[in-house]
């Protein structure tokens, strides 16, 4: 979706990656390589709810595991509730500089996103989980709905309200709305909950009759995620505890009275791969093709066989 070679793309976001680093630093035990043993949990697969784990790889410091029921990646053990809480609330507000810095990509992938929930859904109030400054609820509005953010970033939430959007700094459970809601979207959000079933349920009980629910999430399909495993930045270990395949997010869908309405994938990372293919860094690499790997496959073949870098779902209540 950006013809950008990946070193350009990257190096922008390198500050982004710094100040992850600079932040759990606190977290992370140097005598054991890891993160503090009373800071986690181990935990079932969360979407089958079974045992049957099969060891992949560590990445800075997450251990993760692949269920061989459902084909879901996900950290195991994982951050307890209350640490992820602290780290969330105190971690920087860099997200919403790299949108902006990148507007056209994000306005590429959000409006895709947007038509994709404009389709199936009447127009009405919308909410953002995780909704950073706003970028998408300004998109959002500018189309005619009313907008909702939920944030718990400090700052970030206050960005996101001085534009005009109503923003609730606190957890979803904890916000009450005085008229159901047409559409509940979580933009690079869902992998970061670790139990899935207990938000979709709760989103649930917040639809109008037509209301859904969209993610975008990254990709346990992904074919760049597959080829590079924990050289992918998809694996950051700590805040994405939860990657989805296909076959685990319809699993987890139908468990929480959803049906998949439409899945589509985007942003092919050819360029991170002819990287990797060329013994280079993934991401700071000198390859400059976006175009074509594997001597001619392009990004509509990926996207065809369901194995971009990301999902864009939209989930509707079944019956």
């Amino acid at each position: 979706m950006s013809s950008r070679a990946p070193k350009e793309i990257h190096e922008e976001r390198l500050k982004m990656h710094n100040a992850n680093v600079a932040n759990r630093v606190q977290y992370f035990d140097p005598k054991t390589g890891s993160f503090y043993e009373n800071l986690l949990e181990e935990r079932p697969c969360p979407t089958c709810k079974t045992n049957h784990e099969q060891f992949l790889f560590f990445k800075d410091g997450g251990r993760y595991v692949k269920c061989t029921q459902c084909d879901i990646v996900y950290l195991n053990p994982v951050f307890k509730d209350e640490n992820l809480e602290k780290y969330y609330r105190t971690n920087h507000d860099l997200q919403s500089e790299i949108v902006a810095n990148d507007g056209d990509f994000y306005t590429n992938i959000y409006s895709k996103g947007l038509r994709a929930i404009e389709r199936v859904a009447p127009k009405g109030n919308i909410l953002d989980i995780g909704c950073s400054a706003g970028i998408f609820l300004d998109l959002a509005k500018s189309a005619g709905w009313k907008t909702f953010g939920v944030e718990l970033n400090e700052r970030e939430a206050s960005y996101a309200t001085a534009k005009g959007h109503t923003i609730y700094n606190k957890f979803l459970n904890e916000v009450t709305f005085e008229a159901p809601l047409e559409a509940i979207c979580l933009w690079d959000v869902f992998e970061h909950l670790k139990d899935g079933e207990v938000y979709l349920k709760d989103m649930k009980a917040l639809l109008s009759e037509k209301g859904v629910v969209f993610l975008q999430i990254p990709s346990a399909d992904s074919l760049a995620a597959k080829m590079l495993r924990e050289k992918c930045n998809m694996y950051d270990g700590i805040e994405h505890v939860n990657l989805y395949s296909y076959k685990s997010i319809e699993k987890l869908a139908l468990k929480c009275g959803f049906e998949i309405e439409s899945c589509e994938t985007v942003i092919g990372e050819i360029g991170v791969m002819n990287n990797y293919l060329n013994y280079d860094d993934p991401y700071f690499g000198n390859s400059t093709n976006t175009k074509t790997f594997l001597g001619g496959l392009d990004e509509k073949w990926l996207h065809d066989q369901k194995m971009g870098y990301k999902m864009q779902l939209v989930l509707r209540k079944k019956g």
